[in-house]
């Protein structure tokens, strides 16, 4: 197993506005579980939404509790003993990349299970 297959990559917005890739760390990388790519299985798709690609999506944040609990909900709501969550909110950034303002835990299990694209939904306002 890789690095990278442990600890996948992914783009967050640094201060100033500034966009760096950065590793998921190791230790919660190794804590996660692997979730199947069936966005339908974590997530309510009643409503509208975009189907939009990981390598577009920037993290504005990544907390190490968040991640983890996000898996655990995850995998929950996969078994139907708890509520899907709705749709990552986005906003537009540039070079057709969008910065998740809601999800953000979500969207790093996602990079950890190497899904290929999540549901999302445009924030109404910024």
């Amino acid at each position: 197993m890789t690095v990278e297959e442990i600890s996948p990559r992914y783009f967050t917005l640094q201060p100033g506005g500034a966009i760096g890739e950065f590793v998921l760390k190791r230790e919660i990388a190794a804590s996660l579980a692997k979730l199947p790519d069936d966005p339908s299985l974590y997530f309510d798709l009643g409503g509208p939404y975009l189907l939009i690609e990981l390598r577009r999506l920037v993290n504005a944040r990544a907390r190490d509790r968040g991640i983890v609990n996000a898996n655990r909900h995850m995998l929950t709501a996969a078994n139907g003993r708890q509520e899907k969550r709705k749709p990552l909110t986005v906003r537009p950034l540039i070079n057709e990349l969008w910065l998740v303002v809601d999800g953000n835990s979500t969207l790093l299990n996602a990079r950890h299970s190497n899904w290929r694209a999540l549901p999302c939904t445009l924030a109404t306002h910024i």
